[in-house]
């Protein structure tokens, strides 16, 4: 109910689209190891730089390379996908990205979210959008643009090879609480809940009630 007040998302299915995670850097580490093929050659992982440590830690873990494409300052710290080698993009399984940024603070423009998402469609790898920040920002009228939100925008059905990562640590100030979700493309989502089985990462039913309780309040944001 909360994405799709904040991001305008016409539906989203909660029985196949999202899943309650222990904080966003569990899901955006697991994920990695639940849809990377390590046993392809060049198996890549595209992450921003400057970077949250976890891409790559869950690349390496998961036999692949990271790849970095530098944000810097005298770009407006912008994520240049134009910048990668086709090559790389053939080879790569999953890119990481960081909107709005954290350390630059830059969120990505809808003409960026395009130029990824058509080179998911032709290359077949998996989008992880960290929106662990996404409620930091200065204008309430204005809330950063969301990859749900831009998908949506954009005609990328069932946020098809897309899975979107936010938590409630910045959101509510409660980072002790481990609470987020993973949610998107329900076909992704069916393999990194299979793969949580195993790894043990439900969320107790105490964190579930007090996150339902601070996703549906704005006034302590």
């Amino acid at each position: 109910a909360w994405l799709e007040r904040r991001y305008g998302l016409e539906h989203l299915d909660p029985n196949t689209q999202v899943i309650p995670t222990l904080g966003s850097r569990e899901a955006i580490f697991a994920l990695a190891q639940a849809v990377v093929d390590r046993t392809k050659p060049g198996t890549t992982v595209i992450c921003p730089n400057p970077f949250y440590q976890i891409y790559e830690g869950a690349a390496l873990l998961a036999g692949a390379t990271p790849y970095f494409i530098n944000s810097v300052a005298g770009d407006n710290f912008r994520f240049d996908v134009a910048a990668v080698p086709n090559d790389v993009w053939a080879r790569t399984q999953l890119v990481y990205t960081c909107s709005p940024s954290n350390p630059t603070g830059k969120v990505m423009a809808i003409e960026e979210w395009e130029q990824l998402f058509e080179r998911s469609a032709q290359y077949g790898f998996t989008i992880v959008a960290d929106e662990c920040y996404s409620e930091i920002y200065l204008d309430n009228a204005n809330p950063p643009l969301g990859a749900l939100e831009a998908a949506q925008q954009l005609g990328v059905g069932g946020y098809e090879r897309l899975v979107v990562m936010g938590s409630l640590s910045k959101r509510s100030n409660v980072p002790g609480m481990r609470s987020g979700y993973a949610v998107g493309d329900a076909a992704i989502l069916k393999q990194f809940v299979l793969y949580r089985t195993y790894h043990g990462g439900a969320m107790s039913p105490p964190v579930q009630a007090a996150s339902e309780a601070a996703w549906k309040d704005e006034a302590h944001v």
